[in-house]
């Protein structure tokens, strides 16, 4: 796991124990978990991000196929983690599963392009890397908004 989604899994980690040290008070938890899906699509992003860099360096012939392996693999892994953590929250109430239903989505969506990315790359394809690069700066887009408009 990268050193950013180590930072929002600790960010995260904070943020459920504050919705746990607000039980009862209502709209502190749904703040909590507002942030809480705000610190995964962020931690997500940077993850993606980075692969994607990572991918369209090598793409350009910038970078070695090793290297960029690797970048992707964890990138992939870094946004597998923050996906998890966000899943395994508990909306609090029913209200907030509209929001829980949008950021797993955008997660999932992340998590797919990473992972094309990443199998593209290891077959040396540089059609499919570049195509899959498409669709991540895609899903990078979407995470990039989905944060923003719930800030």
């Amino acid at each position: 796991m990268g050193e950013t989604a180590r930072r929002r899994r600790l960010a995260g980690i904070l943020g459920g124990l504050l919705l746990l040290g607000s039980a009862g008070c209502g709209g502190g938890d749904r703040a909590a978990y507002r942030d809480a899906a705000v610190a995964a699509l962020e931690g997500a992003l940077g993850e993606s991000r980075t692969a994607e860099l990572a991918g369209r360096q090598w793409v350009a012939g910038r970078s070695t196929h090793p290297f960029a392996s690797v970048v992707v693999g964890e990138g992939e892994s870094g946004v597998g983690a923050e996906a998890g953590w966000f899943e395994g929250q508990q909306p609090p109430t029913r209200a907030d599963d509209p929001l829980r239903a949008v950021t797993v989505e955008a997660l999932s969506r992340a998590e797919d392009a990473v992972q094309a990315v990443r199998v593209s790359l290891d077959r040396s394809d540089v059609a499919g890397t570049r195509t899959a690069l498409g669709e991540l700066r895609a899903a990078c887009t979407a995470l990039d908004d989905l944060a923003e408009d719930l800030r």
